[in-house]
């Protein structure tokens, strides 16, 4: 007898049902989502059947009506140097292409690293891009596998420009330190350190109790993020632990670690390399999932703010 496999659960889409469009989620798991556009549910409150409440990596519209029973995954589809492709909200294009090493600037003009927008007297066109002279040059990419004095490699998830040189320490800010930390406790359920700068969104309310950790760094793609959430029989597309962990492995990658809770009697740790760290820990009625996503480059960066919050972590029982 063959075994259906837990991933045939959700449906795989490219594309997002009618009335709604795709944003991004902070689950390294599943990070995109279809959300509904309908007014009523802009908030992700008292969510219609079909959907449930998710939180987004928007720190500035965090809560949205999400549709069950789906999996959104971005589309393949050629895009030139500098993009990647992800999901579409047009009706009719298969893919959108996403700029990954440019920023946008006033009047919607994309402008590229090192250039600065610029006023012209060309009707239709007031902005145009000029060399920005007070910034250095941009490093040169790596030649025989070296970079400059003064620079270091940075890895990136663009596949046109996979590594370049970067000046060092320019990039991100720093670790934080003993002294950068502060507790978040709510009372009678958990208590954990987090970096006091770091921007903390609470949606322990919502169907699936999460609680939303970003670094506040304007990064594109993939967001430095940690997540507590749990995970009971009661919320709608409930799945067990055994099965959860089953889908980190098969769908992901991922690979089992040593324990990595201190004082968790029943716990799993598993890591997708470079991507992600997720640690389950079982409960009565269910379990909770913690967990860092962070880009490749900074991955490493910053795992030690994620192995503070497990070291922290007490789980409190109801008074």
């Amino acid at each position: 007898m063959l075994l259906a496999s837990p991933a045939e659960a959700d449906r795989l889409l490219t594309r997002c049902p009618d009335k709604s469009v795709p944003v991004r989620t902070p689950d390294p798991r599943q990070p995109w989502a279809c959300v509904l556009q309908d007014v009523r549910y802009r908030t992700g409150i008292e969510c219609p059947k079909g959907s449930q409440p998710l939180t987004t990596s928007d720190i500035y519209d965090p809560f949205k009506c999400a549709v069950t029973g789906i999996r959104l995954s971005p589309p393949k589809g050629p895009c030139p140097p500098g993009h990647r492709s992800i999901p579409s909200s047009e009706p009719g294009k298969d893919y959108d292409c996403e700029k990954t090493e440019f920023g946008k600037v006033g009047g919607g003009l994309m402008c590229p690293r090192g250039t600065h927008p610029s006023p012209t007297q060309t009707p239709g066109k007031p902005l145009r891009c000029e060399p920005d002279k007070t910034r250095q040059k941009e490093p040169p990419q790596p030649k025989d596998g070296r970079c400059p004095e003064g620079t270091e490699k940075k890895v990136s998830e663009n596949p046109f420009d996979p590594v370049r040189c970067v000046p060092k320490g320019e990039e991100a800010p720093k670790v934080p330190k003993a002294k950068d930390y502060r507790s978040y406790r709510m009372q009678g359920v958990l208590s954990f350190d987090y970096p006091k700068d770091w921007h903390l969104s609470d949606a322990w309310k919502d169907e699936v109790p999460m609680i939303l950790i970003q670094l506040p760094l304007p990064l594109e793609g993939r967001q430095v993020t940690l997540s507590l959430a749990r995970h009971t029989r009661r919320a709608q597309g409930f799945v067990d632990m055994k099965t959860a962990v089953f889908r980190e492995k098969e769908w992901h990658g991922a690979k089992e670690l040593e324990p990595c809770v201190p004082r968790a009697r029943r716990s799993v740790c598993l890591e997708t390399a470079g991507e992600s760290r997720t640690a389950f820990l079982r409960e009565e009625g269910g379990y909770m999932m913690l967990s860092y996503s962070a880009p490749m480059d900074l991955f490493k960066r910053y795992l030690p703010v994620y192995q503070r919050l497990l070291d922290t972590l007490s789980l409190e029982k109801p008074e």
